[in-house]
């Protein structure tokens, strides 16, 4: 198995059944004593809303920012329409079949076969490791960035667009995420990974000291981006929030408990949710005002800012906006010829690593929003171009359209394997791929920062390893005498 998923060969092991055509999600076996019910065996209608409930809410935010996009004044610069529908439509319906081609798989899902205790030491650590790293990564960025202390952090809250153009004044002068402490720590970017998630699904297993020091380290990584006046960090960290709701809510056995925390759950997120748009309503409202971007992309509506005020009527506008306009830049992509960027086009911080560490000169491997931005004038590191365009760098736009059918096939697996034993590569997978759906109107955003990069190359071997594994377990299982332990 894998350093974040060991098996444990004790032998308070029970066995674990073939899982019914209409079950797939078995709960994990006890450690000693019978089977505990499944969630079929507690409610016919559960599974159904468990297995489709991720597909639902990405296909609800990827259609409803395309079609909120049509409603928007955006929409009227559209030269190319018709393949800009059909092109969305078609990655859009090639995600939702690789989703549901994984869920008909009759395969038994298999429950992680480590102790209870195992597991949870293992957790205890990653949270641990995870924040200690927030911490060391947060506080050499913000003085890299000319953070002084608390005082400077709440100022560049109180106004971003002032964090927001000192961050491109300090990468102006040389300052970069890679530079000789980041290059060390790279490696561990796996650990970027694994805090929020982590904390929320085991939330209830963790002591006290170990919870404060998640909440640390996550303030901590919030305060970086806060600082530099970019919502990246936010959203990020309410996204993994969500993701880790969702798998702890499906996951849960009894019902009055279920319902406890789902009240809590939706309390939590609903008010991360608020926070993070008013702040970005404030944020993209400063920020428009400051680079004058107000009348481009952001359209304020002269009866909203009648009722509500510049201000408000400029921030409502900023989050419509935020969501939709790159749908503008992908019908300007559609429109240039495809020419290869040799595997240095999909993942911007893999190309800027690439030229720093090893001389890679960019310029003989133009993305596809790079050369839109010459052709078209759509600017390719300022507005937003929505996911595909960085993928047809490499893949074509038809290869783009297919990909995202891998992404629904794992994305449905990861949740599969994540609710039904909460094993921790599946956990973290399945957080990372919710971050790159929700960014798909924007940009392709698990290959904007290079720990993320190295997070996800990481989990994916870690999930291949663990793959052929678990289909020799449950192979054992099922060739196992009947009634044997």
């Amino acid at each position: 198995m894998t350093a974040l998923d060991g098996i444990s060969s004790g032998r308070h092991r029970s066995p674990i059944g073939s899982v019914r055509d209409r079950d797939p999600w078995p709960s994990p076996p006890a450690e000693d004593g019978p089977r505990r019910p499944s969630v079929v065996d507690r409610a016919e209608s559960r599974p159904r809303t468990v297995t489709w409930l991720p597909l639902a809410l990405a296909l609800t935010w990827m259609l409803g920012t395309f079609g909120a996009f049509w409603l928007t004044k955006l929409a009227r610069q559209v030269e190319n329409p018709d393949r800009l529908c059909v092109f969305v439509l078609a990655a859009t319906a090639l995600f939702a079949c690789g989703y549901v081609a994984q869920m008909a798989r009759r395969v038994p899902v298999v429950a992680a076969t480590t102790h209870s205790t195992d597991r949870i030491r293992q957790v205890r650590r990653l949270v641990l490791a995870s924040a200690v790293y927030y911490v060391i990564v947060s506080l050499t960025r913000l003085a890299q960035f000319g953070a002084t202390g608390p005082q400077s952090v709440w100022a560049s809250i109180e106004a971003p667009a002032t964090g927001y153009v000192n961050k491109f004044d300090v990468y102006q002068q040389g300052v970069t995420s890679t530079g000789p402490w980041m290059t060390l720590l790279l490696p561990l970017g796996v650990l970027s990974a694994a805090l929020v998630p982590l904390l929320v699904v085991h939330w209830q297993s963790l002591p006290g000291w170990l919870r404060l020091a998640g909440v640390v380290g996550t303030a901590m990584h919030l305060s970086f981006y806060l600082y530099i006046g970019t919502m990246k960090g936010l959203g990020d960290v309410v996204i993994m929030l969500a993701a880790g709701m969702l798998i702890a809510r499906a996951s849960t056995r009894h019902r009055r408990r279920a319902r406890s925390r789902r009240r809590r759950a939706l309390a939590l997120l609903g008010g991360a949710f608020a926070l993070l748009a008013i702040y970005m309503a404030f944020s993209h409202a400063t920020r428009a005002t400051e680079f004058g971007t107000t009348g481009e992309v952001v359209r304020v509506n002269p009866e909203v800012e009648r009722a509500m005020g510049e201000p408000a009527a400029v921030g409502l506008a900023a989050i419509i906006g935020y969501p939709t306009h790159g749908y503008l830049g992908l019908s300007y992509n559609l429109q240039v010829p495809f020419e290869w960027s040799h595997g240095l086009g999909s993942a911007p911080s893999a190309a800027l690593f690439a030229e720093q560490s090893f001389g890679v000169d960019l310029t003989e491997h133009p993305t596809y929003p790079d050369r839109t931005q010459h052709e078209k004038g759509w600017p390719a590191r300022m507005y937003w171009a929505t996911i595909y365009p960085w993928l047809a760098s490499d893949l074509t736009f038809p290869g783009a359209a297919l990909f995202m059918g891998l992404v629904g096939w794992l994305f449905a697996g990861s949740w599969r394997a994540a609710v039904s034993s909460r094993r921790v590569v599946p956990t973290l997978i399945f957080a990372q791929l919710c971050i790159l759906i929700v960014y798909v109107p924007a940009n392709n955003q698990l290959g904007m920062a290079p720990e993320s990069i190295v997070g996800m190359a990481t989990l994916l071997v870690l999930y291949a390893l663990q793959s052929p594994a678990d289909g020799r377990q449950s192979q054992r299982r099922k060739n196992r005498p009947r009634g044997s332990a």
